[in-house]
């Protein structure tokens, strides 16, 4: 079955996406969005797909970086805002998610970023945490990383790649924009290792794009994908085939 042939076997059985990477990668799309335009989608949802303007960015922290995400305009004095109330909630996709909007909108944030990537000085981070430091990579890195030293890559690279799993997990496509900024080849193993583990639907689809999008093989993947992985990897691909 081809990439086209599941996508569109899915959208006659009535299917509409469930998480918002899939809804993401629906944008790129015009003929999946043309057949979801004729179902009722929430209004965050729908927008996300490209369906229909976003609504304000109101109610809960996880709606207003959603609004954002999807088209909603912040100034950047309120996307500072965002991104601040994201990290101090403790709630990693939300921060990650919000720094980078900050960061598109506002050259004093990539600027930022930029200083804190050319210290050269890597914090030790506990395993499943966050640092201030891998946000800015997340939220500019594909801006920033290029001007640095390859050996300084190299290290960052290595670094942050244990982040992989937690984006893997929260379908944040956190690593898309960056990738090939870091050291492509250093992150082969990590993304096998991944491939090897029990992970929650559409983790498996995530470490798949990012394999195939730094064209590494993930020698490890041995046992079929479920069917949001299998989808997410198929919308990536065509997604990518229109651009």
């Amino acid at each position: 079955m081809t990439d086209r042939e599941r996508i569109e076997s899915w959208l006659d059985s009535g299917g509409v996406p469930s998480t918002d990477i899939e809804r993401r990668l629906i944008r790129r799309l015009p003929w999946v969005q043309q057949a979801l335009s004729g179902v009722s989608h929430d209004p965050i949802d729908a927008a996300m797909m490209g369906l229909s303007p976003a609504p304000t960015a109101t109610g809960t922290l996880t709606d207003r970086v959603r609004s954002a995400q999807a088209g909603a305009v912040l100034g950047v004095h309120e996307l500072a805002e965002l991104e601040a109330e994201a990290q101090a909630e403790d709630e990693p996709h939300l921060w990650v998610s919000a720094a980078r909007l900050h960061a598109l909108a506002s050259p004093e944030r990539e600027a930022s970023a930029r200083r804190a990537l050319s210290a050269q000085e890597l914090p030790y981070v506990f395993p499943g945490e966050l640092d201030a430091m891998m946000i800015d990579v997340l939220a500019a890195g594909e801006k920033v990383l290029p001007a640095l030293h390859v050996d300084w890559i190299r290290k960052l690279t290595d670094w942050i790649a244990p982040a992989l799993a937690q984006d893997c997990k929260s379908l944040g496509l956190w690593f898309w924009p960056v990738l090939r900024s870091l050291d492509s080849g250093r992150l082969g193993r990590p993304l096998d290792r991944l491939a090897a583990t029990d992970m929650s639907p559409g983790g498996k689809g995530t470490v798949v794009i990012y394999a195939e999008r730094l064209g590494v093989d993930l020698p490890s993947l041995t046992s079929p994908m479920g069917a949001l992985d299998e989808r997410i990897a198929s919308l990536a691909r065509l997604a990518v085939s229109q651009h």
